[in-house]
């Protein structure tokens, strides 16, 4: 080997079988997206569904049979959280887990999954501030905000749910956001339905 050279190799093997358990908010893109990794690397999965939503897990059974999925490959079981849900984390077979949803049941998971030594994925409530600072391009500020308060309702975890804004730029982008939220048919009073805060 030459000096100063150096080789890494990263070997992925199966590790077994994988417990993912997705949320409500977006119950095909989020269950497949913690699924098809886990059956690409060779490992069996066994998915719950919200059981707010356990249609589309149903429907996507369906389309994994008509396609030829062997069966026991991929298995969707419905049902409740502290039921279900637990009975995944706490089964000794399944060795990862991968979980979206709040971050309770996150810290619950992690105690549960932690003593066994599972592999965990936790990707847990966000919900985070947009930060608007003075020198920004004021209508891509605006246009960002309004997009990150209310795609899907704003039921994504990563859509913002506060706002700050630089004292200097604070009430030409309250005016301008709330007219977009407002649309041409609300007629809320100014101000309504939305906190924001001036920064200094």
């Amino acid at each position: 080997m030459q000096e100063g050279v150096a080789l890494n190799y990263t070997v992925r093997h199966p590790i077994g079988v994988v417990g993912c358990i997705s949320p409500w908010n977006l119950p095909l893109y989020l269950f497949t997206w913690k699924i098809a990794p886990a059956l690409a690397v060779g490992c069996c999965v066994v998915a719950k569904p919200s059981e707010i939503t356990p249609a589309t897990a149903f429907l996507l059974s369906e389309l994994c049979m008509e396609a030829g999925l062997p069966a026991g490959v991929l298995n969707i079981v419905h049902g409740t959280g502290p039921g279900c849900g637990q009975a995944i984390v706490e089964h000794p077979g399944i060795k990862a887990i991968s979980f979206t949803g709040g971050t309770a049941t996150g810290r619950h998971l992690a105690r549960t999954a932690a003593p066994m030594f599972k592999k965990l994925s936790l990707e847990l409530g966000g919900k985070n501030p947009n930060l608007v600072f003075a020198d920004c391009d004021l209508a891509a500020a605006v246009a960002t905000s309004i997009r990150s308060s209310f795609a899907n309702q704003g039921q994504i975890c990563l859509c913002g749910s506060r706002i700050f804004i630089e004292r200097p730029v604070y009430e030409a982008f309250k005016a301008e956001f709330l007219q977009q939220a407002r649309g041409p048919k609300d007629r809320r009073p100014a101000g309504a339905g939305h906190q924001t805060r001036g920064l200094g």
